[in-house]
């Protein structure tokens, strides 16, 4: 007696087709991704650790997903530049008082 023709004949599952359904939807949604336009450039600056440690709690604090350092120095630079010059000037005085 042989058991050849007794193969087993592969059943997808329902679980199966749901994980292909969502990797082939992620490959679909990265193909159709523009590529970015902007050009980034690395800056080396100082800050001391509580500074450093106050950007962090910011990022935090924002409880924007896509919030990182960068972002929060962007936001920063942002509000000084609606600043008038005199405004601007007090608070560098400040900073370095």
């Amino acid at each position: 007696m042989s058991l050849k023709g007794l193969k087993r004949t592969p059943v997808q599952e329902p679980q199966d087709k749901s994980i292909d359904d969502f990797i082939n939807g992620a490959a679909k949604r990265v193909s159709e991704l523009k590529v970015s336009e902007q050009k980034y450039k690395r800056y080396t600056f100082s800050l001391t650790e509580d500074v450093s440690e106050q950007i962090d709690e910011l990022v935090l604090d924002s409880r924007v997903a896509k919030a990182n350092r960068s972002i929060i120095i962007k936001a920063a630079l942002n509000q000084l530049q609606s600043l008038s010059n005199e405004e601007l000037k007090e608070i560098v005085l400040k900073e370095l008082s």
